[in-house]
């Protein structure tokens, strides 16, 4: 097992190895640090620099974080919600991402996503790919999630995808977000770059991993716990269908 050193990271003796899932396989599964450095080379190979944990300053993990079992099937596309803008400098939205996932109740233990993708096609380490991820309720095991650092829903979604089914008691409860769904009068339309920089982090993603499956929040969801969410927004779920089909994936409980 690699040891924690302190700073957000895993220190490792490992050296670096060419970026394909044969050589990803043929790694001890004590040497996943190479793996996850494999990944960082395979993302500048294609253009990318990986912003990792050091660079945007993200908070030590809250205790001993959970190992993934390294078996990741299917990527999870969310976007970070209404309250996020692609005005505001991406830095501060990864940030805040990790800060309001620590401060739920119960917490998070880091942020729940592996990677971030912002409106300027930059990637974000987001938790550490060997963890366990937090972003699906209920069913986070061999799930990677990316989110993207912008606010995808129109007017509406949530009271179709979670408030149309509620009694009128628990609308009633819900009242204030309801009004506020309906009063949204912008959101962030996905840029060129951002998806360009989703497809090819999805594209790495493959490459490492059997992936076989690629969906929103909302389809995970929906098997997960039979609930309905709006995330990733409909625009958020054009952005899955053509990801799915430029990468030949199937949908979620296919």
């Amino acid at each position: 097992m690699a040891d924690y050193d302190g700073s957000n990271f895993w220190t490792s003796s490992a050296t670096e190895i060419d970026g394909s899932k044969q050589n990803a396989i043929a790694i001890s599964i004590d040497d996943r640090a190479a793996t996850r450095q494999a990944i960082v080379s395979a993302l500048a190979r294609k253009g990318y620099r990986l912003i990792e944990r050091s660079a945007w300053h993200a908070k030590p993990p809250r205790g001993v974080m959970r190992e993934s079992h390294w078996d990741y099937q299917d990527i999870v596309i969310h976007h970070a919600g209404r309250s996020y803008s692609c005005g505001v400098p991406s830095i501060e939205e990864i940030q805040r991402v990790q800060t309001e996932d620590m401060g739920r109740n119960p917490p998070f233990d880091d942020a729940g996503y592996h990677y971030a993708v912002s409106c300027q096609g930059e990637v974000y380490e987001a938790r550490d790919i060997r963890f366990l991820g937090e972003h699906v309720a209920g069913s986070n095991s061999g799930k990677i999630g990316i989110v993207f650092l912008s606010d995808l829903v129109e007017a509406g979604e949530a009271y179709e995808q979670e408030y149309s089914r509620l009694s009128i008691f628990d609308k009633f409860k819900n009242f204030r977000g309801i009004i506020t769904d309906w009063a949204i009068f912008k959101h962030d339309k996905p840029t060129t770059v951002q998806i360009q920089a989703a497809t090819a982090l999805c594209e790495i993603l493959k490459d490492f991993f059997n992936i076989s499956r690629l969906g929103g929040h909302r389809e995970y969801q929906k098997l997960a716990t039979n609930t309905g969410r709006a995330c990733p927004g409909n625009l958020g779920m054009d952005i899955v269908k053509l990801l799915r089909s430029r990468l030949s994936l199937s949908a979620p409980g296919k």
